[in-house]
Formats: C-alpha cells, sequence, structure tokens
C-alpha cells in the first residue's frame, strides 16, 4: 500500500500541493472552509505528516535519540519514561537505540545520529575495549550529548547519575552489621563507570570493617546461562555469606542459585542489590534493594540536553548531576542485632 501524501490529498480534492501544505499548516492564506476540507480529507485517507523531513527544512529533526543497552532492565524503561515526559513538554520525539551490550552497534549508532537523524543524544553506554573515539567525534563536533548512569569520563560532556560509590558502602556496611563476615561484589564488566564506582564503596567497607582481608569480587557477563554455573564455582570456593550485586541480574541470579542448592535467605548468604524492579517484594525472600531514581534521573537529563539543544548557559555544577538512591529493607537480610 502506498503511503498517503499531501500529493494523494491534492490529487483527491482537485486541489493544488502548496494550498494542501498551507492548509495542513493552518495558512491564514487558505480559506476556513478549504482548510476544515483538506483536514478531513488527510483524516479520511490516514495521512501522517513526515516528522523527520519537516524538522530537516526547519534546522531541526524534532527528535531526540536515546541509546541504552537494554530495556528488559527495568531501570532503564523507566529513565526513558522520564525523558519522554520532558520531550513531551518541547514537543519532541523519541527515537530509541538498543545496543544489547554490542559496542559495534553503539558505533553503527552513532554515525547514524552525526549524520542528522537526531538533535542530540541521551546515552548509556557499553563496555567497548577498543574505547569511545565515536563519541568523542560526536562531542568534539558539536553534536548535543548527555551520559545517564553509564558513562565515559574521557568524553567531557554532561552526565547524570547515582551516589554509587557512597551508596554502595552504605549497603556493604549494612551487610556487616547484619552480621556478614565474608561479603562479596557481584558486578558486570570491571571497566563500566557504574561497576567501579559501585565496587569502590564495596571494597571501603570491607577495608573499614575488616582490614587486611582480601575482596570477593566477581565478574558477570550479564549473560544467565554463562554467568550461572560460574556463580557456583566462586560460591563453592569462596564460601560468602553475603552478597552485594551491582545490578539486579546478579540478585536474580542469586535466587536461581539458593532455589538449585536449596540454600535459604538470609541464613545461608544475605544480600542487597540495585534494583528497580517492581515485583522485588514478591521475590521470596523479598531483596533488600538499592533503588535509584531512575525517572528523575531520566527527566535531569533530557533537561541538560534540551539546554545544550538550545544552546543555554550549563553552569559547571549542573555539569555532573548526582542523584540520592535509597535502599529499602526486606527479608533478604537478617534481623536487626539492635
Amino acid at each position: 500500500m502506498q503511503p498517503v501524501t499531501i500529493k494523494t490529498i491534492a490529487e483527491q480534492l482537485g486541489l493544488s500541493i502548496a494550498t494542501v501544505s498551507r492548509a495542513l499548516k493552518d495558512s491564514h492564506e487558505i480559506s476556513q472552509a478549504t482548510r476544515e476540507k483538506v483536514k478531513q480529507a488527510a483524516l479520511e485517507l490516514g495521512y501522517q505528516p513526515n516528522v523527520n523531513a519537516s524538522g530537516l527544512r526547519a534546522g531541526s529533526s524534532k527528535t531526540i535519540a536515546v541509546m541504552v543497552p537494554e530495556v528488559e532492565n527495568h531501570f532503564f524503561s523507566q529513565v526513558i519514561s522520564g525523558i519522554e515526559s520532558v520531550a513531551r513538554e518541547y514537543d519532541y520525539h523519541v527515537l530509541i537505540y538498543l545496543t544489547h551490550e554490542d559496542p559495534k552497534k553503539e558505533e553503527a549508532f552513532a554515525h547514524l545520529l552525526g549524520n542528522g537523524r537526531a538533535d542530540g543524544l541521551l546515552i548509556s553506554v557499553t563496555h567497548n575495549k577498543n574505547g569511545y573515539a565515536h563519541l568523542n567525534r560526536l562531542s568534539q563536533a558539536g553534536f548535543p550529548m548527555v551520559f545517564f548512569d553509564r558513562l565515559v569520563e574521557e568524553v567531557e560532556v554532561p552526565h547524570v547519575c547515582t551516589n554509587n560509590e557512597a551508596i554502595s558502602y552504605e549497603a556493604t556496611s549494612l551487610l556487616y552489621q547484619r552480621g556478614a563476615k565474608k561479603p562479596a561484589f557481584l558486578g558486570l564488566d570491571p571497566d563500566l563507570f557504574i561497576t567501579r564506582t559501585r565496587q569502590a564503596g564495596y571494597q571501603r567497607a570491607v577495608e573499614q570493617f575488616d582490614p587486611g582481608a582480601i575482596p570477593l569480587l566477581f565478574a558477570g557477563s550479564g549473560k544467565p546461562a554463562q554467568d550461572l554455573p560460574r556463580l557456583h564455582a566462586f560460591f563453592k570456593e569462596h564460601h560468602p555469606d553475603g552478597f552485594l550485586g551491582a545490578a539486579e541480574s546478579m540478585a536474580l541470579l542469586l535466587y536461581e542459585l539458593g532455589s538449585q542448592e536449596n540454600f535459604q535467605i538470609p541464613k545461608d548468604y544475605q544480600l542487597i542489590s540495585f534494583t528497580n524492579l517492581s515485583a522485588v517484594p514478591f521475590l521470596h525472600p523479598s531483596l533488600t534493594a538499592i533503588v535509584q531514581p531512575a525517572f528523575e534521573i531520566g527527566k535531569e537529563a533530557a533537561e541538560l540536553l534540551f539546554k545544550v539543544i538550545k544552546k543555554k548557559k550549563i553552569y559547571p555544577a549542573e555539569r555532573k548531576r548526582i542523584l540520592p538512591s535509597c535502599i529499602r529493607l526486606a527479608a533478604s537480610l537478617r534481623a536487626s542485632k539492635g
């Protein structure tokens, strides 16, 4: 089926293309009766304006791009909701790119954006062992860009994240205070910003509560089928009695491990994890969660991006926005001794 265009409407009504175009834009050069007739025909024929083309003629696509590694993680879906709430206020569309943790996809998407597909980019990066020259090129070319959650420190653009190091220190301290002797850290790729900063908070607590102890570090791949047997071997070797999960996928693996091996949480090991999963209260036992202000992170990042797009002044304090997370206590921790 051929798409309905302005030409289609013009031929249907016996009008010129210019007249139909002006009528759809509510031009006062066209009579009210003709404008209504054109709009009714457009509705009946199912006409959809080409937002991208009209935006390009005005020097803008009226679109912002959001690049994320996944949407199965509830954090990212909530961030996108926050971004969309701001984009609507500016009458912008949101174009979502999923990298699926594939750096080649991220590089290809960045190339597309450099060709004018969108007016700006909000991005949470995937790990790229070859570096981030593709993002540096965009930044140096003046393309508006803001990082959120996963950022690249050597690319000097504004970013929004949570207090990763501080909240991880607080969570690990809580594990010790509830009786853990050998807490372990379950991270993702160790080169990712979120893994490094969360691991730093964990290690600071270990140094304080058990000076000289060797930190127990597990680096997940993000692929459960591969990570579960590795986690089982890690548990058998080190016998940790507490875990700090740097991502909700890590926490869910521990529930799976407990189910397979008949471990009891929190008797055999206690658990705290970063997660924005709405079903946390329904896990058995319910998970003690580090909840990030995902919706607010999305809103803040989008507001920053529109400031860059509209060339408004951004003060130094605005370039690095850190929003606090909170810990919601639940049954995956033992009862307080106090």
